[in-house]
């Protein structure tokens, strides 16, 4: 009767320990692949951890229908806590091409929780043409003929690429690149079997040049008798090489090597190196593997064999192999002045909405960079100093093409210019720099953009920069620089050697001194009691408009109006300033405030550029964080400043 008393107890506590080990319910979801041809299907996953769902389906999108449902359970119990996800893969299968949204949704789980599902993006594209998905299309750059190789001074060619250098120059980094190969070195302990744990690092290529992206791909291995849960991710040893973040959850999938089976789990990411040099690459991975078992039967004999083991754990550091990067500096021969420092095999478009305004209405430039390569280092294209223009800061959004590494991407800015004059008006000559690591090659690629039709009164422009501190209207004149005396005559000397203090009259002078300081208190402190405070008035009547003007923030910000929100943050931006400066609001500028305060200059530029770019648009770009903003116009830029 004991033991099966015994045996109950064990199941009770178990019972109670697994349910009440169960997590709070989150969720994780994602499409693969973001981009598909049509025709083809993508797959979209919401997994469910900890919690069930019942009767899950996806929102309807026009164009986009479901065509097949697949769920799955898996239950895992490790050191006393239960985990469950459960997982629902819907195949999508798009009728058209075009850009589908899936919208945001709520899943309420049996539990009682709510989870939220954000809104996912699917891109598709007609049957002609190739889905970036897998590899970026290759671009192909015409080499210069070898009788007229163009030099870094070579004319703005709106006709195609410009090249640089020659397809035949010698320099650094020209030698061919090395790949390594999938050989994998299993290291081999005493007793000749392989070892428990190790480490493999597979990078594309082990010759690159500054801010190229490698791809490198991390194997972990661990012998199924061994093999333990890992709470940890690989790292590099060393700062030779930044590295993109690695997925939480690894590819897992096994292996038999020299007649062991192994669990693997692998990454796929890619590193760069910001300078030039022979660097080695090694990784490390902090990790638990089972030494032994450890049986205790001392409870009873039925049940102790299942509940009474637990492992014997080895805790150490596993380093992988180790390899050396060559890493090359960019060539200084033939580097565009634009060059910013894009590197990879990439292409660009642009286009620029509406054609047709009134001068002082902006016009959108929109700049789209594909392809692959470190789009870290991808800045917006260059813009022609153009005095018929005014142009601002761009924006971007930067879509990662499904490629775990990063490496493939596409980039888009948005840049808002202004015409100054009427008339038929060309956009500033637009080009983007960059240099590409299969060819030893800057590629300098201009950017076609349509003629745009402004009408209305022009804009007279200034003789002189904003805020170069000259003024055309006032002529400089030199002073003239001569020495005078002080007095031209000496005065009548002083006879007597009595002090001056003992004189009568300097006393009667002190004492009229002090009679008239002690009136002027009186008369000063009785008109403060009479008459009011103006200046005070005047500060509570700034703090009751600043105070409205965060209200008509707050509101804005609820309504997702950005004009309002950014005409009332700049003006509160004035009151706050000019209380400080005892300025009136409409005086506080860019230029007063750089003037008066550099550093602060340089932390309200953006801010006022974004507020300038929205409310001569007249709306905002897409992307843009209202709620951020607000709250860094109130943290940051409405705190008292030195006066």
């Amino acid at each position: 009767m004991k033991p099966l008393l015994s045996a109950w107890v064990v199941v009770a506590l178990f019972a109670f320990n697994t349910t009440s080990c169960l997590a709070a319910a989150t969720l994780t979801q994602k499409i693969d692949p973001p981009e598909v041809n049509v025709g083809d299907q993508a797959i979209v996953t919401i997994t469910v951890q900890n919690g069930s769902v019942d009767n899950l389906n996806l929102p309807q999108v026009d164009g986009l229908d479901v065509v097949g449902t697949q769920s799955a359970t898996n239950i895992t119990f490790s050191n006393g806590s239960l985990s469950r996800a459960m997982s629902i893969n819907f195949a999508v299968a798009p009728s058209r091409a075009g850009t589908f949204t899936i919208p945001a949704f709520d899943i309420h789980t049996q539990e009682g929780d709510v989870l939220h599902v954000k809104a996912m993006k699917l891109h598709v594209v007609d049957n002609g043409a190739s889905a970036s998905t897998n590899t970026a299309p290759a671009q192909t750059v015409p080499a210069p003929a070898p009788s007229s190789s163009p030099s870094a001074n070579t004319p703005f060619n709106s006709n195609g690429p410009v090249v640089m250098p020659p397809a035949n120059a010698n320099g650094a980094g020209n030698s061919s690149d090395t790949t390594t190969g999938n050989t994998i070195n299993v290291p081999v302990e005493s007793d000749g079997r392989p070892a428990k744990v190790f480490m493999v690092i597979t990078p594309d290529t082990t010759d690159a040049y500054v801010g190229q992206a490698i791809t490198l791909r991390i194997t972990w291995y661990i012998r199924q008798d061994v093999d333990y849960q890992q709470d940890s991710l690989p790292t590099i040893k060393g700062s030779d090489f930044l590295m993109n973040d690695l997925s939480y959850r690894p590819h897992e999938d096994e292996q038999a090597i020299m007649n062991e089976v192994y669990r693997c789990e692998s990454w796929v990411t890619s590193i760069s190196a910001p300078k030039s040099g022979d660097f080695p690459l090694l990784m490390e991975r902090d990790s638990y593997w089972i030494k032994s078992i450890v049986n205790n039967n001392n409870l009873d004999p039925f049940f102790g064999g299942f509940f009474n083991r637990r492992p014997n754990l080895a805790h150490e550091s596993i380093s992988s192999n180790q390899l050396t990067i060559h890493v090359h500096a960019l060539p200084t021969e033939g580097r565009p002045v634009n060059f910013t420092g894009a590197i990879g095999h990439l292409k660009v478009t642009g286009t620029a909405e509406p054609t047709s305004v009134d001068v002082g209405d902006p016009v959108t430039l929109h700049f789209s960079v594909s392809g692959e390569g470190n789009f870290n280092y991808v800045r917006c294209p260059t813009l022609a100093s153009d005095p018929a223009w005014k142009t601002y800061v761009p924006t971007f959004k930067i879509d990662y093409l499904g490629d775990e590494s990063h490496t493939q991407a596409v980039k888009t800015f948005d840049q808002s210019v202004i015409p100054l004059k009427n008339g038929n008006v060309p956009l500033p000559t637009a080009s983007f720099s960059y240099f590409d690591p299969a060819t030893k090659q800057y590629v300098t690629v201009p950017i076609a953009l349509p003629e745009i039709t402004v009408t209305g009164t022009p804009i007279p422009l200034a003789s002189t920069a904003p805020g170069s501190g000259t003024n055309s209207t006032t002529a400089s004149t030199t002073p003239t620089a001569e020495f005078l005396p002080n007095r031209l005559e000496i005065g009548s000397p002083q006879l007597s050697l009595t002090p001056v203090y003992r004189q009568p009259w300097f006393w009667a002078i002190q004492g009229g001194l002090v009679f008239l300081t002690l009136l002027g208190a009186i008369f000063l402190f009785l008109r403060s009691r009479s008459t009011p405070d103006n200046d005070r008035a005047a500060r509570v009547s700034r703090q009751r408009s600043l105070q409205q003007e965060e209200d008509a923030m707050a509101e804005a910000v609820r309504r997702d109006d950005a004009v309002a929100f950014f005409i009332a943050a700049r003006h509160a931006v004035q009151l706050e300033l000019g209380t400080q400066w005892n300025l009136r609001p409409e005086a506080i500028t860019l230029a007063e405030i750089r003037d008066r305060d550099p550093h602060l200059a340089e932390v309200l530029e953006p801010f006022f550029a974004q507020a300038d770019e929205v409310i001569y648009s007249g709306h905002a770009s897409s992307g843009l964080d209202l709620a951020q903003w607000e709250h860094r116009v109130r943290t940051e830029l409405l705190q008292p400043q030195p006066a």
